[in-house]
């Protein structure tokens, strides 16, 4: 009797292995599965941050190029002060477009000036940059300037255009 009973015992054992061993038959393949989903997931993250970091890195640099071609410009326009500029009526403008081109195209700019006379001896000078020159801009920036000519008691002698010392210039976003 008692090899009977081993037997049984033998042959119980047996049988709880044997479903242990088919109910895990399954467990392999959605361990391989969720290990696939995570990898894919970690892949679209990674490229999703790159083309974030790349987006912004453009933003900044056109930031950047927009910044200097309104500074560029705003001096251009107080170097070559003409006597058209003079000779405007108080509240009348003067509008001048430049383009200021670059190796990359990215980094081309289209510049507005616009020379505004306020009363007889000040003007107002705003310039607007959007870059890139062609397409969607990617940075716009403005700034303007305040100037002024002192009033001249001579009319032989004309003084320089200058811009006001304290709020000579403002960043307009």
């Amino acid at each position: 009797m008692r090899c009977c009973r081993a037997r049984a015992r033998r042959d119980v054992i047996a049988r709880t292995s044997r479903r242990r061993r088919t109910s895990r038959d399954g467990v392999v393949l959605v361990a391989v599965l969720a290990l696939l989903a995570l990898g894919a997931a970690l892949i679209a993250g990674a490229f999703t941050a790159a083309r974030g970091s790349a987006r912004a890195t453009r933003s900044i640099r056109a930031t950047a190029v927009a910044q200097a071609a309104v500074r560029r410009a705003l001096a251009r326009t107080l170097s070559s002060w003409s006597t058209a500029d003079d000779s405007l009526n108080v509240g009348a403008f003067s509008t001048r477009t430049f383009g200021e081109s670059a190796d990359v195209a990215v980094d081309s700019a289209d510049v507005r000036v616009r020379v505004q006379r306020l009363s007889s001896t000040l003007y107002v000078v705003a310039a607007e940059a959007s870059v890139p020159a062609r397409g969607a801009p990617l940075a716009r920036r403005r700034m303007r300037m305040l100037l002024e000519r002192a009033p001249t008691i001579d009319s032989t002698v004309v003084q320089p255009i200058r811009p006001i010392a304290r709020w000579a210039s403002a960043d307009l976003y």
